[in-house]
């Protein structure tokens, strides 16, 4: 009788434990996420100014700006519900730096709600229903923009993506300035993107805060599905090419790995 009485309490205790560890398993709370952009060209770190790159299509280039807007995130979890970061709050600028432009590679999404998050989608630029809210809407973002260089004049709107540099062609000896500058065109033509990018599971509570660390590769730009030579143009701010490009750098980011902190 002992010996069933003693299994009985070590079967109700078993049985509490796995109670208590399926409750303690629901994540509560919220905390913040923080996304790092590591900027690179092809497999190589990207350096401003100092260091040669050749891409696929036979060209050498220096790089002196890569600046761009990333915008509207959202994480989406392993069952596919999507939490969708405030629009208001949800427009940043990454840049390399440069001249006097602050380095600015790390973003933070505050107050994100507990989940277990497998992918993020967010735009590239600013997308028309912002744009046409007006300058008096988004003035602190449009200063913030016009330091880095990402505006033109307020009809025609922001600059999406920059870069910018020196390139040559593999038998050339002189150096030439590019400049990319992508975008839409007020209303007339759209370029802003939207990706969506796995990832390992981002874990969001009131302890626990990840870190996204999202690898870009400036490269695809001009050596994507689309291969755009600067020797036949140098500066695109328009037209067929601008369209190739932003079609390219669509592909240029991937999530590279996720780690957590204890945050409260």
């Amino acid at each position: 009788m002992k010996k069933i009485l003693a299994f009985i309490a070590l079967a109700i205790a078993f049985t509490s434990c796995s109670d208590d560890e399926i409750i303690n398993d629901k994540l509560e709370g919220e905390n913040e996420v923080v996304i790092e952009f590591d900027n690179g060209f092809a497999e190589d770190k990207l350096l401003l100014g100092t260091s040669t790159y050749t891409n696929g299509n036979g060209e050498t280039l220096t790089i002196n700006s890569f600046d761009y807007i990333v915008s509207n995130f959202v994480l989406i979890t392993e069952e596919g519900e999507e939490y969708v970061y405030p629009k208001e709050k949800s427009y940043f600028i990454i840049s390399e730096g440069g001249g006097d432009k602050v380095k600015k590679v790390q973003i933070s999404l505050k107050e994100v709600p507990a989940g277990k998050y497998t992918q993020i989608k967010f735009g590239i630029g600013i997308d028309q229903e912002r744009f046409k809210e007006g300058q008096a809407v988004q003035q602190d973002f449009w200063t913030l923009a016009e330091s880095y260089n990402l505006t033109w004049n307020w009809q025609a709107g922001y600059k999406f993506v920059v870069l910018e540099g020196n390139y040559k062609e593999a038998v050339a000896v002189d150096e030439n300035p590019f400049m990319l500058h992508i975008a839409s065109r007020g209303t007339t033509v759209d370029l802003y993107k939207e990706v969506v990018l796995p990832m390992d599971v981002a874990i969001v509570s009131k302890e626990q805060s990840p870190q996204l660390h999202i690898k870009v590769d400036a490269n695809t730009m001009l050596d994507g599905v689309s291969k755009v030579k600067l020797s036949e143009g140098a500066t695109i701010m328009g037209g067929d090419k601008a369209s190739l490009i932003a079609e390219n750098y669509t592909n240029m980011f991937m999530v590279h790995h996720v780690h957590h902190t204890n945050h409260h």
